[in-house]
């Protein structure tokens, strides 16, 4: 394994990740520090209590946060939050927006890493978000339902009134860094006392087939999708952090990694390294997202195998074609939101 490798751990408890955490920051050249400062927080916290706390820094409506572009959005209460882990570092780990209407559950808008390692969640771009939900309010019928992971839902809900199949938090998978696993419990506790979690086991169980649906074939997914469904016009919604948050909830099902190359403001100038990093290191199927201003990130399946998965299908890896589907058809894109609508089963074809 590269020393820039990352990948899903088998398990979130008991596994050290700090070799793999220093491999990224040996190669992340202009995010030593960060990188560096960020593995001496998740080191430093002790058992039996979450290593970080949550601070709420500013709260108001929309106009209030003119750079989250959600003016069209009146009436919603905006509140920015930072991860803090106090004793050792002042500075945020992460910084995150939440958005709620009334006294409902506070819904997550964007979550900003200010670490190499992933912290508890990844999310999209708010912009891109808005430009999705605005464009599925304008051309999806409103009787349609819109089929995706459980907060994506959550958000496009929010924004437009979608229907969908979640209208509460669940607060998983959390994406644990191996130094924190002793305090899981705790950071469990944590994240369904702020996010206000319920444990809905029907909206468990609905998030347990969105999951089996995309680790699937193409058609066994794309009828697990119709049946959730229930009939009625379906659109699916996926997003290339669905794929890691996906590792992280199945990761004996779906091996999913990342190594960063930084270099490069032009993200098509880094491509040959990281096809030559890719063959190198045995990996076929990857996709690149731009991590920072002169870094890209990409993720790369563990596993040939896993290319044959419906997420991995629906996702610009480069072992996909997602305008040709057989199943489910591409009708729009908007940054990392891929949109396909899911035409009926013809009467003679169970997939």
């Amino acid at each position: 394994m590269s020393v820039a490798e990352k990948t899903m751990p088998p398990s979130s408890k008991g596994v050290s990740r700090a070799p793999l955490f220093i491999g990224v920051i040996l190669i992340a050249g202009g995010l030593l520090l960060l990188g560096w400062l960020g593995w001496a927080i998740l080191h430093s916290a002790g058992d039996g209590e979450a290593p970080y706390q949550y601070k709420k820094v500013a709260e108001g409506g929309v106009e209030k946060f003119p750079d989250l572009g959600l003016e069209a959005y009146e009436g919603m209460t905006i509140r920015k939050y930072e991860l803090l882990a106090e004793e050792v570092q002042k500075d945020p780990l992460v910084e995150f927006y939440t958005g709620s209407k009334g006294d409902h559950a506070p819904v997550l808008l964007e979550w900003k890493n200010n670490l190499i390692e992933p912290v508890l969640t990844v999310s999209g771009d708010i912009k891109d978000l808005t430009k999705l939900a605005r464009a599925i309010a304008e051309h999806v019928p409103s009787e349609a339902v819109v089929l995706g992971w459980w907060d994506t839902s959550r958000q496009l809900e929010l924004l437009e009134g979608v229907n969908t199949l979640f209208d509460e938090n669940l607060a998983q998978p959390l994406l644990i860094p191996g130094p924190w696993a002793k305090q899981q419990k705790a950071i469990e506790n944590l994240e369904h006392e702020f996010w206000q979690v319920t444990d809905s086991s029907e909206a468990k169980v609905r998030q347990k087939r969105i999951a089996e649906a995309l680790l699937a074939d193409e058609a066994t997914g794309a009828s697990i999708l119709r049946e959730l469904a229930g009939g009625r016009e379906a659109y699916v919604v996926v997003h290339w952090a669905d794929a890691y948050k996906l590792g992280g909830m199945a990761p004996e099902r779906f091996g999913i990694g990342y190594n960063d190359f930084p270099g490069s403001k032009q993200t098509h100038a880094l491509i040959p390294r990281v096809k030559q990093w890719m063959e190198e290191n045995g990996y076929e199927t990857y996709l690149v997202q731009r991590q920072g201003e002169d870094t890209v990130r990409a993720y790369f399946l563990t596993d040939s195998a896993y290319k044959d998965t419906l997420i991995a299908k629906m996702l610009p890896f480069s072992t996909s074609q997602p305008t040709e589907l057989e199943k489910l058809k591409l009708v729009a894109q908007y940054g990392g939101y891929w949109v396909y609508s899911l035409p009926p089963a013809p009467a003679n074809d169970a997939g």
